[in-house]
Order: C-alpha cells, then structure tokens, then sequence
C-alpha cells in the first residue's frame, strides 16, 4: 500500500473510532503514526489530529501542547513544501488552536489567534473562501461565549450576506449561519427572535436533505431547546424523543448523541414537574457519559449537577450535596475555579434554594467547525433551568457517513 492509500486507510479509521467515541484507541493510532517517520506536513496533520482527539477527552492543556508543537514543526517543514500547502497548514493549526485557548477561557488570546489566521487567509486572497468563512465563524462563536453579543451577531450577519451572494437563498450553509443567529437568540434569552430563526434552519434542511437526514435530526433538537425556553415542553420533549430515536436506530444505545438528547429531554420533562421521569432520563444519560468518558470529563459534572439539581427540587438535598460536591471537583479540575460552569456549580452547592440555577451545555451545529455554543452572560446568571446540551460532536463529515449508512452500528 503506497503512502497516500495507507494515509486515507487511517484517516478513516481514526474518523470511525473518533465517531464511536473510542477516543483511547484513536490516540494509540495517531501516535503509532506519529512514532513512524513520516514527513513533516504530515507530521503537522497528525499533531492536529492528535490534539482534536486529546480535546474530546478533555485534556485541553496536552491538547493546547500539541497545537503547539505543530506550529513548531510546521515552522521547520516551510523551506520543504509550497506556500500554499504551508499556508494551509497553518490556517488548520491556528484554528485548532483559537478553539482551544477559548474552550479554556483564554478569550483574549484566542481572539488574537483567530484574528491572524483571518488576516492570513485573507492576504493569500482566501477572502469569501470555506476556511476563511469557518475562521469568521469561530470568531463568532467566540465572541458569544466572551458575552460580546453584538460582535457575534454582525459577524453571523456578514457570513450571511456573503453565503446568499455566493450560493444563493437556497443552500446548506445558510442554514447553518440561520442555525447560529437562532443560538445567539437563545444566549441573549430572546426566545421568541429565535424561533423563526430555527425554524429556517429546520425548514432548509428538510426541503435539501429530507427529514431522516442527520442533520435535520439534529437541528430539529436544536429548536426543542428554544421551544424549551419558550416553555412550550410538549413540542421540545417530541422534537428530543425523535432524536433519541434516530440516533439509537444509527449509532446504538450508548452514543453520546443519545445522551445529549436524553438531557435535554430530562430538562423539559423536570420544567413540567414529571420529576420521576426527568431523573431516569438524566441518570441513563449520566450513564452513558460515564461508560464513555469515564468519571472526570466536563461533560459528567454537567450531568451530575443537572441531577442534584432535580434531586434538591425532589428534596433529597444529602444526595444532591453530594452530586454537586462530585462535579464542583470535576468543573474545577478540568475547566478552572473561575469558569462560568464552575462559578454556577458553586453556588448551587452552597445555596439553600429548592431550585438552583442550572448549566447550558453545548448548542453546536454540526458543520465542521462551524459550530457555535450557547451560554448565558456571566452576569445575568438563569436561575430557573439546567444546563441544555442540544448537539453533540459529529463532525459534516461523520454525520454524512451515517445518512450514507457507513458507520450505522445497528
């Protein structure tokens, strides 16, 4: 096998395992690759592919290193390959990067990362191009989750001028930028200018891709989460029970897409007081989180606060104390004492109110990196709901591979 059909053969395979949440196993693979001699821009994607991997376990700071060390070696790799490879290269880097420095709260940083690679992709005359518009939308995604609302929006808005200019009223990435003016309306708590917007990107990925397709799937759990909001529960609790549904059906029963779901089902079963019901559904999620990720990912302190949080409305406050003392260890180890999921935590842990504030989880889109969270401002905290996680972590490329039949598990 030459080196190019074997490169193809791993990258497939490490897509498969990354898709199954098989993240160990994609690891040993990436470093088995990188312990072989292999050139130095190939050595630049593996170090990539080997911080995205090491991201998803949530051991950000050897992620954040390993960016790092790409950038190094691409440094040394630029007098062996062509401007535009190098350039290339160097736009993936910095964007793994930037996402990164955000996911730790490096906002300032990460800003000036993302701002280089624009003014980069634009020099090279990439400007309107895919890899600028991603930058310009990491860029939003960034400015929401530093609360710089209006920053974010007329950057969405811009994207989406140029989208219609160049693909017409008519196309997938409209969605997706619609999709992301629908989060931004959420974050701001503007449930109502967010509806229509959702529904756009629903109603875009029906007519293109059909209503089975994973994307619509996914979207239309995204618009339960602003039906949640509006508390119309009913039409969110159907909108995530489709989605479990589809997602059991494609990807098994343990699949953190299921478990996404299951939260956010969780959610609006507990705002219409069916608390037995709502604690199942956090607990099988939790479960599957665990079998997972095992006990010290971010993503199993959201779960255990959203139920002690239950727990404390169901007054068995000893259980919930106990849940919140679980994730407050988790939130701090993993994200910092002074993130806005542990500051939230914390306060639940320490307050005597039956209903605590609760944690947005991830809202993202599932074009590759063109995703966006929702959060709340740190100063306006909610007080009144759990954290949402609406989507999960399927890339373009996996979610396409499933409406293909390629990865189904059933």
């Amino acid at each position: 096998m030459n080196d190019s059909l074997k490169q193809d053969s791993n990258l497939r395979q490490i897509t498969r395992l990354e898709t199954e949440h098989r993240y160990s196993e994609a690891e040993a693979l990436c470093r088995q690759i990188l312990a072989n001699s292999i050139s130095l821009p190939a050595r630049v994607s593996w170090q990539n592919r080997l911080a995205i991997i090491l991201e998803a376990q949530a051991r950000y700071d050897e992620a954040l290193t390993c960016v790092e060390t790409a950038l190094s070696t691409l440094e040394a790799a630029k007098e062996q390959i062509s401007l535009s490879t190098g350039v290339f290269l160097e736009l993936a880097t910095l964007a793994n990067l930037g996402r990164i420095e955000r996911i730790l709260g490096h906002y300032a940083r990460a800003e000036q990362t993302y701002l280089q690679a624009i003014h980069l992709a634009e020099s090279q005359g990439l400007t309107h191009q895919p890899r600028w518009g991603n930058l310009v939308n990491e860029l939003a995604i960034l400015y929401k989750y530093w609360g710089k609302f209006d920053a974010a929006e007329q950057l969405y808005q811009s994207l989406l001028s140029v989208f219609i200019e160049q693909y017409g009223e008519h196309h997938v990435k409209l969605a997706t930028i619609y999709h992301n003016l629908a989060g931004l309306e959420h974050s701001r708590r503007r449930y109502s200018a967010a509806e229509p917007l959702a529904r756009q990107s629903y109603q875009l990925h029906v007519e293109l891709l059909g209503e089975q397709h994973p994307k619509t799937i996914a979207d239309g759990a995204a618009l339960g989460s602003i039906l949640h909001g509006l508390n119309r529960w009913d039409e969110a609790i159907a909108l995530f029970e489709e989605a479990i549904t589809f997602f059991e059906q494609q990807l098994g029963c343990e699949h953190y897409e299921v478990a996404i779901n299951l939260n956010n089902l969780a959610a609006s079963l507990q705002a219409k007081g069916e608390l037995q019901q709502a604690e199942q559904a956090y607990r099988r999620a939790l479960a599957i989180k665990q079998k997972l990720f095992g006990e010290e990912h971010p993503d199993i302190g959201i779960s255990l606060n959203n139920l002690a949080v239950l727990l404390q409305q169901s007054g068995k406050t000893n259980q919930a104390k106990e849940l919140f003392a679980q994730a407050l260890t988790i939130f701090e180890q993993t994200l910092g004492t002074d993130h806005l999921n542990t500051r939230l935590c914390r306060e639940n842990a320490t307050s005597r109110s039956s209903t605590q504030s609760g944690l947005k989880e991830e809202f993202m889109s599932r074009q590759k990196q063109e995703k966006f969270t929702i959060t709340t401002k740190p100063e306006k905290i909610r007080q009144d709901k759990p954290f949402i996680q609406i989507e999960g972590k399927l890339t373009e490329a996996q979610l396409e591979a499933i409406a293909a039949g390629i990865i189904a598990m059933n």
